[in-house]
């Protein structure tokens, strides 16, 4: 399997393993029009658009995108729109829901009511893939969306859902850093007592093919020379590409902090429904938006079909 490395290399990749079929729930948006327009084109998907047909239709004509090999399901109310995309995800129709116009929370809760079909036993999370600006390698970060205050027995979910995200985008063994204020246990810190435990189920982790290690500072989980100068050894310090926070604010906050400050881009995917669902901000430029599509589509090529 490819190391993808980069957002181009998951262009690249994406189309190899393309076109996968997806939908995109209210679709009558300028940003997502223009990276699913593009998606096609490359032959990384097959697009059904879900949302105000007319729109659709005068935006593509305004912008010069080529839509006319997608299918157009006219539904102009945003909430509806997504109910209607997952209906078509349901009945094997697409592999990917991508979220348009319609807000996120609209979005996932259309996804995982019990009508829908997708729910399984496994947690919701969310995993952002990030390219950051002088970083050798793609970063996977969680969960900065949807589990608010893991438990436990949650955090360990959220691990599992990470590695597999990173196994389906190319990292053949995902060194899993599992983040504190801490480099070390402390028992005033309950949250590194907690990491202590998840790292301690090493069986687990050998057999869903990763490596786990905590708890660590971030600069110490990413940065060579600093694990080496705090004297942190072993596979995961200063080499971790997947992140995992001790709660959702420390999460998204880090997230900001690197599309912000670092100049970072974020693709979004919520998973551990039947498929990949993209939830990409709708304040994305499509470049950002295509590269998201992209990370579904190639997610969902590399798992078993629902």
């Amino acid at each position: 399997m490819t190391t993808i490395c980069s957002y181009d290399q998951m262009l690249q990749v994406a189309e190899t393993a393309g076109p996968v079929p997806v939908v995109i729930a209210a679709a009558h948006e300028h940003e997502v029009l223009v990276a699913a327009s593009e998606a096609q084109a490359r032959g990384i998907v097959h697009a059904t658009l879900v949302g105000n047909a007319q729109t659709i239709r005068q935006m593509a004509r305004e912008h010069e995108l080529d839509i006319h090999a997608m299918a157009i399901v006219d539904e102009p109310d945003d909430s509806s729109a997504a109910d209607k995309a997952m209906q078509i995800v349901a009945t094997g129709g697409a592999r990917v829901a991508v979220k348009g116009q319609v807000q996120t929370p609209v979005f996932l809760r259309a996804a995982l009511r019990r009508e829908a079909g997708l729910r399984t036993e496994r947690l919701i999370t969310h995993v952002g893939v990030f390219e950051v600006p002088g970083l050798d390698r793609l970063l996977f970060i969680t969960d900065g969306g949807v589990v608010l205050y893991p438990t436990l027995e949650q955090k360990v979910e959220i691990v599992s859902n990470a590695i597999a995200v990173a196994r389906g985008l190319g990292v053949s063994i995902p060194r899993v850093a599992l983040l504190a204020a801490a480099d070390e246990v402390l028992s005033d810190l309950p949250v590194t007592v907690e990491i202590a435990e998840i790292v301690a189920m090493q069986e687990r982790w050998e057999a869903e093919g990763a490596i786990v290690g905590g708890p660590f500072l971030l600069d110490t989980a990413v940065s060579p020379e600093i694990s080496l100068s705090r004297q942190r050894y072993g596979r995961v310090a200063g080499h971790a590409n997947v992140l995992v926070g001790p709660d959702v604010e420390s999460v998204n906050i880090m997230a900001k902090g690197i599309t912000y400050f670092a100049r970072g881009r974020m693709a979004g995917l919520v998973v551990g429904a039947k498929v990949p669902l993209v939830v990409g901000s709708r304040a994305d430029p499509p470049r950002t938006r295509l590269v998201c599509i992209a990370a579904g589509a190639l997610l969902a090529a590399r798992s078993p079909a629902p």
